[in-house]
């Protein structure tokens, strides 16, 4: 009988699967089968293991299966600066710890801090991550990077970060770059890393820091580039007051109005946090179509203030959600940052209504894939898509009693119930364990590395 059944590399059954999907079905004791990096079917567990037989089945019976988390932003050389610059806001904080911390970085510094922050993701049931990367004076940490992602088997969107002013603002020197030579240097990189690396988990993007950190001619540029490559835009745009400030110093406009002059603004665009996004802002994005990465953590951390995500949804804009750099979070993690966002504006508009558990893990999932323009294959567990998923035990303390799966997810869970998460088919986090690196090893190398650097940069706390 088994002659007759359609072949498949992986079932995962058993469990209670969130797709994700259109319906926003959900299917007890169900299953997702799977072929290359594919989802090959998603539906009841007895019927899929009627069709398909697999070299591996995993056995996901009191378990949750849910779409991979999609990570709208983020800096990964970040990672080696968590709980540097407590206290600061954001331009000190730049000026302090990422500006003379970056500029001294090795590849191998690159390389392990880009591991750090993978294995975070993944042990958080990530498994697509936007790295918004700074413009750096060594392109091989760029390299470095991307062997990171491909050696873990994480899903990466590198977006090449440019800036060409704003030293008066306490932007670090070392970023400038005219944005002509930025995007030539940028297109001769990621060839290079496609033919080093032939990795299909990787794809490329470009990130204009910050509006009053490019000329006006700076910011036009872009949009025919990525047009013509179909890649990604992404953008901070109005995190702190300093930003309207020093916008309106550099451009004598606020930033929106200026940008849809320039013509940067289009449904490829990915701004990222909106603080102060007015409603006259929110009106010109929907308008474009522009997408917003939402950050809580860090906006909190740094006391940017709370975003008008429920205002910005509620016009229609999509939102994905974003850790940002451990520097400004002091971590990659995606379930927290979802507790985060649900908090933050039940708390900021006093009602615990203004945003609900299936809202966070949309903004997760499938917003997330369409903030970045890959909604065709990430996002939700249906036939077709990437087998990206995540296994969630929740038998812990922190997760009983199940009684709501995606109210759990949001509000109850922690990394320790992360078992299993699979990336295009690959299992890379296997009962807990990283199948792709030797954690341990990378661990206590990233240790070393960082603390040496912030000998290096001065940015070492000295304690009493």
């Amino acid at each position: 009988m088994d002659q007759a059944l359609e072949h498949a590399d992986l079932i995962i059954t058993g469990g209670t699967v969130i797709t994700q999907n259109e319906q926003r079905e959900i299917i007890d004791r169900g299953a997702v089968a799977v072929r290359g990096g594919s989802i090959l079917a998603v539906g009841p567990a007895d019927s899929l293991r009627a069709r398909y037989r697999a070299q591996r089945v995993l056995d996901t019976a009191g378990c949750l299966v849910f779409p991979g988390l999609v990570n709208t932003h983020t800096h990964l050389l970040q990672t080696f600066q968590k709980g540097l610059g407590e206290g600061l806001r954001l331009y000190e904080w730049v000026r302090a710890v990422t500006g003379p911390s970056v500029p001294l970085m090795t590849e191998r510094d690159a390389y392990l801090a880009a591991a750090l922050g993978g294995l975070e993701a993944l042990r958080s049931g990530t498994t697509t991550v936007l790295d918004y990367e700074y413009p750096l004076p060594d392109r091989k940490l760029y390299h470095s990077v991307a062997r990171a992602f491909r050696d873990l088997g994480l899903r990466g969107i590198l977006a090449q970060g440019f800036t060409e002013t704003g030293e008066q603002f306490g932007l670090p020197a070392y970023l400038f770059q005219p944005v002509e030579g930025a995007l030539e240097a940028w297109a001769r990189t990621t060839a290079d890393i496609r033919t080093e690396l032939d990795c299909d988990l990787l794809s490329f993007g470009l990130a204009p820091a910050i509006v009053f950190g490019v000329t006006r001619k700076g910011l036009e540029r872009p949009r025919a580039s990525a047009d013509s490559r179909g890649m990604l835009v992404s953008l901070h745009v109005h995190e702190t007051p300093d930003d309207e400030r020093n916008t309106l110093a550099e451009h004598g406009q606020r930033a929106v109005p200026f940008l849809e002059e320039t013509g940067l603004l289009g449904p490829n665009l990915l701004a990222v946090h909106g603080v102060r996004l007015q409603p006259d802002d929110i009106e010109t994005f929907v308008k474009h179509g522009v997408k917003l990465s939402h950050n809580p953590i860090s906006n909190m951390y740094l006391g940017s203030g709370a975003a008008p995500i429920v205002e910005i949804r509620r016009a229609g804009l999509t939102v994905g959600l974003g850790t940002d750099g451990a520097a400004s979070n002091n971590s990659q993690d995606m379930l927290e940052t979802m507790k985060c966002a649900g908090l933050v504006h039940k708390m900021a508009h006093r009602d615990p209504s203004a945003i609900t558990a299936a809202d966070v893990l949309d903004m997760a999932t499938i917003d997330g894939a369409r903030a970045v323009g890959q909604e065709a294959r990430l996002g939700s567990l249906e036939p077709g898509k990437q087998a990206d998923l995540f296994v969630y035990d929740p038998t812990c303390a922190r997760s009983v009693p199940l009684l709501d799966p995606v109210a759990s997810l949001v509000f109850s869970a922690g990394t320790e119930g992360v078992v299993t998460t699979v990336v295009a088919g690959q299992v890379v986090l296997d009962e807990r364990r990283i199948t792709t690196l030797d954690e341990g090893a990378l661990l206590r190398e990233c240790q070393d590395a960082a603390v040496a650097l912030a000998q290096r940069a001065g940015t070492l706390p000295q304690h009493s």
